[in-house]
């Protein structure tokens, strides 16, 4: 489980609705598409005709019963993309609904984490929903792999206010972060799977440095080239820095 897994940030996910399609580079050895879409399919849980490149909702999951249970750090459509724009309005305000409704009946508040590379759809729709900033319990995250896209989709990530956090995941090149802090956090990790790229250890440190020296918490996922190899050290030590708020 992601809580075991000390390179996880997520304590669990919640996968009222799937689906994506290749994007850009990073995208290219998709865990969800090459990985977790068949496996879940050969255990049925999954419908035999959905194909991984189309949405589809579960009307079982999409309840406030199927999130109540889940608690600490919690990935909200990891499954997919929820701002892919095959994804209906409505299904992703159906989806607010829900995560709302849920995090104000906890005592201990959760923090619930929206993940996209689709930064332009996720910071209108957010800012019209929330237009005095993000409640305590959401977090947004988009994930940049290069320069380009972290000069095309950070500037939208900044202009949400509220927890805000940088996944530069799978990192391909050097990027620099320090004109689009500060976030709340900071995240790293290489690529894995069937011929990754790997990633050069300078480019983590630089940005380590950049986000270190805005005092943001930094978090290293992984640097080798396979997610069963627990491959985190950095220049003698392991990054685990969570923000204040977060707990797995």
């Amino acid at each position: 489980m992601a809580k075991k897994n000390a390179g996880d940030i997520l304590t669990s996910d919640w996968n009222p609705v799937i689906g994506c399609e290749r994007y850009s580079a990073g995208c290219r050895s998709c865990w969800y598409l090459d990985g977790i879409f068949p496996w879940q399919q050969r255990l049925g849980n999954i419908p035999p005709g959905v194909q991984p490149n189309q949405h589809h909702v579960f009307p079982s999951r999409l309840t406030e019963e199927s999130l109540k249970g889940k608690n600490g750090i919690v990935g909200i459509v990891q499954h997919g993309d929820l701002f892919w724009d095959a994804v209906p309005d409505q299904i992703i305000f159906r989806i607010l609904e829900i995560a709302e409704k849920v995090a104000g009946a906890k005592r201990k508040v959760p923090k619930y984490m929206l993940w996209t590379k689709r930064a332009e759809r996720m910071a209108r729709i957010l800012n019209t929903r929330y237009p005095h900033g993000l409640p305590n319990w959401l977090a947004v995250a988009v994930s940049v792999e290069n320069q380009a896209a972290a000069s095309d989709r950070l500037p939208y990530l900044a202009g949400i206010r509220g927890t805000r956090i940088i996944m530069l995941e799978p990192l391909l090149e050097s990027v620099s972060i320090s004109r689009f802090l500060p976030v709340e956090w900071v995240v790293v990790g290489s690529e894995t799977g069937e011929s990754p790229r790997p990633i050069d250890r300078a480019w983590v440190a630089s940005i380590r440095d950049e986000t270190k020296a805005r005092e943001i918490p930094f978090f290293i996922k992984q640097l080798g080239t396979s997610h069963k190899v627990q491959d985190r050290s950095l220049d003698g030590r392991t990054w685990d820095e969570f923000p204040v708020g977060f707990e797995k």
